[in-house]
This record gives structure tokens, C-alpha cells and sequence, in this order.
């Protein structure tokens, strides 16, 4: 029919083509109460979160603590040096294009935003005594925990778990459908409990579809202050016409596929943000940026296990659990995406060189950049003025101010907006992608049905310039976090019973191919060529 063909579904079964028009819907009707009764939809969300993190916050805590310890077993024993697609497998993506996917897709704009928002927030409202830190300063306290949240070790809990089951699930031991409930393969017969492995992926795509969502909604607002507030335009307005301009760029990326479209806006990103940060630094208050990050690596890495675990029992603010429980939550919520695209991009790589790209090497370029944007927003002069723009208008106010006070600060505006539209694009078009994928049980998935799925998120993200509070957007990812949560351990352990059939595939690896440098020139002559 030329409706299914329209529609990207004409090689779907009745199951898949269901999938697709329920989830739709579901989505479709949560952006049209947005649009008619905004204030509707910003209390049910943010009841949501609260409820959400008030009683199972110290659950994420719990739970990321124990991801990680199983991460760390799967990376640093034999099974760390699997191949993602089997032992013959080769990279697809040269090293500078696959780091930049990850990174780009992996964080968002939530770099720039929480940068800004939550060592202010902190700083503005600390932990409750006695201070898990005695004798560190409330600043470098504030940017510690920043770094426990978006640096280390909150990059190895989350994503790499779901990377690595689908990695190795899907492509190493090799499945009939590319799917997120592909991932209970040996552990739940799909014959055994009807609808079971249709449910997985109806709630995958809904947590997917949210968590993408929020990431829209936050770069939207965001953008619409800085160009009120640094620029004086009519901000709602123009944030809708660059919304159209981000959609035709994603049409384009859409028809260019995986290796055109999605890598090269990454790679384009990457610049933008390289450019930004490296103009921080000169136009910023770089020896107190420098001292600050510095000091707040030390309580960092020395107090890790410290601030990874704090949880303030007894207390009745409630303060871990809206912070630490908040992050892991919106970790959770974004990994069934994230991860299984990891996987996608990674074939042919190593679950070390997995962990390397997606854990190490981030580690480092986000300590960077939070230790210089926590650095300016902290320094006198600064910590004033952008608290003050927080508490009275919310987050994408504090940054716009930030970038009013700093000198050269409209030339950073626009670096800003660029890094922003950067990863709208990445995080729509890896999304979309994802998507349209699990939809259609195939892992190259037609540009028209992956058109759809875009203009429903752009459409969704969008809504979002309506709602009022910025709270009520990130309240959606946290709400869709907690069913996933036990869904994590599930998969680990399924991963671990398939990856014990595949021992004698790691026995006879090749040592040539055990780090990321050193390859045949025939097996990576591919990944090479596209850097």
C-alpha cells in the first residue's frame, strides 16, 4: 500500500506498524495537552519527579554504584577484549569521527546548561551539615559534585551497560531483529510471555522519545534566552524559525545516512565547542578558573566514593536524591538510546576500545570544560550577577547572563547558539536514527520513516517553549527512568550468560588488533579513510 510505503513501514509487520502508531500517539497526545493546558502538563511532570525521587532516589544511587562495579568486571577481565560483531569484524568509523558521535550524542547541551546551573544552584544552596567535605570550600564542593554527575564516575554507570548488552547481544552473538527487547535473548523465551518482548520496546521508545525530548526542550529554552536576553530578538519567535532551520539541516542529515549526516554534524560540533571553550579561556577569569578547577579535581578524586554515595540520611531536604538521584535517574533514562547506538557506531571495536571512547576519553574533554565553565560562572564578579539571573527568571537566564557580563560576550553568544544547534541536530538525528531502528527491527532504517519520527520530536521539543518551568521539562527523562532501572540488570546478566559462549572468539583474538592505533592496513583501511 502506498500509505505503509509513505509512511516507511511497508516491509513491517502488523506488530511493528502497531508499535509505531501507538507510540506515536501516546507522544502526540502529551504534546497536545503542552500546547492547550501547558500548566496541566508542568504539574503532572514535575509531581512526577518529585514522587519519583523522594521514594526510589536512593535506588539510582544504589543501583549506579552496582553498574559500575559489574562495568569494571566486564572491562578489565578476558571479556574486555570481545569484538563488538565477532573477532573478523571491522571499525566502520575512523577514531576522530567515532569520538565525536559518542561525545556529541552521548551529553547534549546539558554540558553547557548544567555547567552553569548546578555549581550555582549548589553554591546557593549546599548540603545540609555536617558538609560531606569538611574544610573544602562551598565553590569547589559545587564543581566536585559536578564532576561526580556529568564527568566521573557517572559516565561508566550508564551508558557503557546497555552499549555493551546490545553490542554484545545483537552483533557479537548476532539476533533476527534490531530491537531493544533483542537484549532479553537467553534470558526470556518471546514465545513463553506473549507481548512481553513488544511491551520492552513500546516503553524503550516512549523513554527514548522522552529522554530526546528533554534534551530538546532545555537546548530550546536555553536558546531563546540567550537570543532575548544577549541579542534583544524577539527570542520565542526566532528560537521557532532556527527550530525550522535545525529541521531542514536533520531532512538533509536524514537522506545522507549514518556516515554522512550524523558523523560529519559531530564532527562539526566538536569544533564549535573546541572554538568556544578555547575563547573562554582568554576572555574568562582563567586564574581563577584554572585555581578552582584544580581545587575541585582534589576533592574530587580524593573524596569519589564519598560524594558517589552520600545519600544525607535523616535529612528532610531531601538533598542527594534531588541532586545525585536526579543525575542517575536522567543517566538511566537517556542509556537505552545512547547505549544502543554506542553499539551501532562501534562495530568492530573491543569492549576496552567501547570503554576507552566512551568513558575515558569523555572523562577528560568534560572535565575540561566544566572545570573552565564552573570556573566563570563561580568567580567574583560573576557568581553574583548569574545567581541573582537564575533565581529570578531560571537556568537558560543564568547563562545568558553569564554571557552578558563576560567580555567578547556576544561573540561567545554565537559560538553558544552554534554548539547548541550542534547537538540538537547530533542528538535528533542519532535519535531519530535509534528510533526508526528498534521500530522497524533494522539497523539501517528508511529515511522516511525516520523523517517521521523526526518532525514528531521537533514538534515535541517545540512544545516546550510553552511550558512554564524549566523543571517541568527534565521531570519527563527522571519519570520514564524508573521502570528501565531493574530492566539494566537484566541485560547485564544476559549479556554475561551469552559472552560465556563466545570464550573461545576472545581466545583467538588477534594481538594485532588490541589497542585503537594498531591495526592491519586491511582491516581498518575503511575506518580510515572516512577521518
Amino acid at each position: 500500500m502506498r500509505t505503509w510505503f509513505f509512511l516507511g513501514l511497508e516491509e513491517t509487520s502488523w506488530s511493528e506498524k502497531i508499535l509505531f502508531f501507538v507510540t506515536m500517539a501516546a507522544i502526540l497526545a502529551l504534546g497536545v495537552i503542552g500546547v492547550f493546558s501547558p500548566s496541566l502538563l508542568s504539574a503532572t511532570l514535575t509531581g512526577a519527579k518529585a514522587w519519583v525521587l523522594t521514594y526510589f532516589g536512593w535506588w539510582f544511587i544504589l543501583l549506579g554504584f552496582v553498574l559500575l562495579i559489574i562495568v569494571f568486571v566486564f572491562i578489565f577481565s578476558r571479556y574486555g577484549r570481545l569484538r563488538i560483531g565477532g573477532p573478523n569484524a571491522e571499525p566502520e568509523f575512523g577514531l576522530f569521527s567515532w569520538l565525536s558521535m559518542v561525545f556529541t550524542v552521548g551529553f547534549g547541551a546539558s554540558i553547557l546548561i548544567w555547567g552553569v546551573a548546578e555549581p550555582i544552584s549548589i553554591v546557593q544552596s549546599p548540603p545540609p551539615k555536617p558538609s560531606p567535605v569538611p574544610g573544602a570550600s562551598v565553590e569547589s564542593l559545587a564543581l566536585a559534585f559536578m564532576f561526580i554527575h556529568e564527568v566521573f564516575p557517572g559516565l561508566a554507570m550508564w551508558y557503557l551497560p546497555v552499549a555493551m548488552a546490545f553490542g554484545i547481544i545483537v552483533y557479537t552473538h548476532g539476533v533476527d531483529e534490531y530491537k531493544i527487547s533483542s537484549m532479553l535473548t537467553g534470558i526470556v523465551d518471546e514465545d513463553r510471555i506473549p507481548g512481553l518482548y513488544w511491551l520492552v520496546d513500546l516503553a524503550a521508545l516512549v523513554a527514548t522519545v522522552g529522554g530526546i525530548s528533554t534534551t530538546l526542550g532545555f537546548s530550546a529554552q536555553t536558546m531563546a534566552a540567550i537570543l532575548s536576553r544577549v541579542f534583544h530578538l524577539e527570542a520565542t519567535l526566532l528560537t521557532y524559525a532556527v527550530f525550522a532551520l535545525i529541521g531542514v539541516v536533520f531532512l538533509g542529515d536524514v537522506w545522507l545516512g549514518l556516515r554522512q549526516g550524523i558523523r560529519n554534524a559531530a564532527r562539526a560540533t566538536m569544533v564549535f565547542i573546541v572554538a568556544s571553550m578555547a575563547l573562554l579561556v582568554v576572555v574568562g577569569p582563567t586564574l581563577y578558573m584554572f585555581e578552582l578547577g584544580l581545587d575541585a579535581t582534589g576533592v574530587w578524586l580524593s573524596e569519589m566514593l564519598r560524594l558517589s554515595l552520600y545519600t544525607t540520611p535523616g535529612s528532610e531536604s531531601n538533598w542527594a536524591a534531588n541532586w545525585t538521584g536526579f543525575w542517575w535517574a536522567w543517566w538511566a533514562a537517556w542509556s537505552i538510546f545512547v547505549g544502543s547506538f554506542v553499539a551501532r557506531v562501534s562495530k568492530g571495536r573491543t569492549l576496552r576500545e567501547m570503554f576507552a571512547v566512551l568513558v575515558v576519553a569523555p572523562t577528560f574533554l568534560t572535565w575540561i570544560q566544566h572545570s573552565l565553565i564552573g570556573g566563570w560562572v563561580l568567580a567574583p564578579g560573576y557568581q553574583g550577577p548569574v545567581s541573582e539571573a537564575m533565581a529570578a527568571a531560571g537556568k537558560p537566564a543564568a547563562i545568558a547572563k553569564a554571557l552578558q557580563i563576560t567580555p567578547l560576550g556576544t561573540v561567545l553568544a554565537v559560538l553558544f547558539v552554534f554548539v547548541i544547534a550542534g547537538y540538537i541536530v547530533t542528538s535528533l538525528d542519532s535519535a531519530v536514527f535509534m528510533i526508526s531502528a528498534i521500530t522497524l527491527g533494522n539497523e539501517n532504517p528508511n529515511p522516511r520513516n525516520r523523517a517521521w519520527w523526526g518532525a514528531l520530536l521537533a514538534f515535541f521539543g517545540m512544545v516546550s517553549l510553552e511550558l512554564e518551568e524549566f523543571s517541568a521539562i527534565e521531570s519527563l527523562s527522571v519519570t520514564m527512568a524508573l521502570p528501565f532501572s531493574l530492566f539494566l540488570l537484566v541485560i547485564l546478566y544476559g549479556s554475561y550468560a551469552i559472552i560465556s559462549e563466545h570464550g573461545r572468539d576472545i581466545d583467538a583474538y588477534d594481538s594485532e588488533h588490541r589497542t585503537l592505533i594498531t591495526r592491519d592496513s586491511n582491516s581498518d583501511s575503511a575506518a580510515t579513510d572516512d577521518d
